[in-house]
C-alpha cells in the first residue's frame, strides 16, 4: 500500500471539516445526491467526475504528486524566508539538506505523473504519517495542507454535480465556463465569509495549492495551454484576486516564491522586486506566463 492510502479517511473527512460552518448544506447535498469517491490507479493528474452516476474518481498518482508539492511548496518558502531574513543575495533550493529533501520528493511527486509511475514511495524521503501531533513537523504541516487542497478539488468536483453540468460539454466554451464555475464555486465555499485571519491563512494556501500544482505543471512543461480547461494561471489568479485584498498577503508571497523556484527550475529568468508588492510581482509573472500561452 503506497504511503499517501495512509491518509484516505482523514481525506474524506478533511472535506466536511474543511469548512464546518457549512456542514448542513454539505449534508443536505449529500441527501440529495449522494455522491461517491473512488481511489483509482488512472494516470496523471486527472481528477474528474461523471455527473450521472456522481462518481468522483481520485488518481493514487495525483494525490501523492499533491502531498509531495504541498510538503516541499512549504519548507521550499519557509527556507526561503529564512535566507531572505539573512540578507541572502541568491536562494538555492538546493542549499540546505532540508530543501535538497523537498525538491527530490517534488521531483519524484512530478515523475508519479509520467508514464511510469514508481510502486513504491522512495524510503529515503519524508512521507505521509496519519496523526502527527508534533506542530513543528513538516509533515504535520504537510498533511494539513493536502488535506485543504484535495478538499478544494473534490468540492470543485461536487461543484459540478450541484451546478447540473453535463458530462460531454458542448464545446470547449462551454466547458471552460463550466471549469470556472466550479472553481469560483469551492473556492466560495471553503474561504466565503472567514473572518478568522489564521483559518482563512490556512484554507487560503491550501486552495491556492491546489491551483498552483496546474500552474507549475505548465511552468515546467514550459507551454500554458487553453483546451477544456481554462489556462492555468488564470485559475490561480482569479482565487486570489477574488478573495485577498491585501496585496501582500501572505498567500501571495507564497504563490510567488513557488512560481520563481519552478521558472528557475525551468531555465526561465525572473527576479523578486522588493519595491513590488507580493501581488504586483505574481503579476509580472504571469505577463511572462502569458508569453507561453500555447507555445508562443
Amino acid at each position: 500500500m503506497t504511503a499517501i492510502r495512509r491518509l484516505d479517511s482523514d481525506l474524506i473527512n478533511s472535506v466536511a471539516t474543511i469548512a464546518p460552518e457549512k456542514i448542513d448544506d454539505l449534508e443536505d447535498f449529500r441527501i440529495q445526491h449522494d455522491p461517491c469517491a473512488m481511489f483509482t490507479d488512472d494516470e496523471k493528474f486527472s481528477f474528474r467526475v461523471n455527473t450521472e452516476s456522481k462518481e468522483i474518481k481520485l488518481p493514487t498518482v495525483a494525490l501523492e504528486y499533491l502531498w509531495c508539492a504541498c510538503y516541499a511548496f512549504y519548507v521550499l518558502y519557509q527556507e526561503y524566508n529564512t535566507a531572505h531574513k539573512k540578507n541572502a543575495i541568491q536562494f538555492d533550493a538546493n542549499g540546505t539538506e532540508r530543501s535538497r529533501e523537498a525538491m527530490s520528493l517534488y521531483m519524484w511527486g512530478i515523475e508519479q505523473l509520467g508514464e511510469n509511475p514508481s510502486e513504491e514511495w522512495p524510503p529515503h524521503l519524508p512521507a505521509p504519517i496519519a496523526n502527527v501531533t508534533d506542530p513543528n513537523s513538516d509533515i504535520r504541516v504537510a498533511n494539513e495542507l493536502y488535506l485543504c487542497s484535495a478538499s478544494w478539488i473534490i468540492h470543485h468536483e461536487f461543484a459540478h454535480i450541484y451546478c447540473g453540468h453535463k458530462n460531454d460539454p458542448v464545446n470547449d466554451e462551454e466547458s471552460r465556463a463550466e471549469e470556472r464555475e466550479a472553481d469560483e464555486s469551492a473556492t466560495r465555499w471553503i474561504l466565503e465569509g472567514v473572518s478568522d485571519e489564521a483559518i482563512l491563512k490556512k484554507r487560503g494556501l491550501g486552495v491556492v495549492i491546489a491551483a498552483l500544482v496546474m500552474t507549475t505543471q505548465d511552468i515546467l512543461a514550459g507551454e500554458f495551454k487553453e483546451t477544456t480547461h481554462p489556462i492555468s494561471f488564470q485559475r490561480l489568479y482569479d482565487i486570489l484576486e477574488n478573495y485577498f485584498e491585501e496585496p501582500d498577503h501572505l498567500v501571495y508571497a507564497f504563490t510567488v516564491v513557488i512560481c520563481h523556484i519552478n521558472m528557475t527550475v525551468a531555465g526561465m529568468s525572473i527576479e523578486i522586486d522588493d519595491e513590488q508588492t507580493w501581488k504586483e510581482n505574481l503579476e509580472t509573472c504571469l505577463v511572462q506566463f502569458s508569453r507561453l500561452k500555447n507555445g508562443c
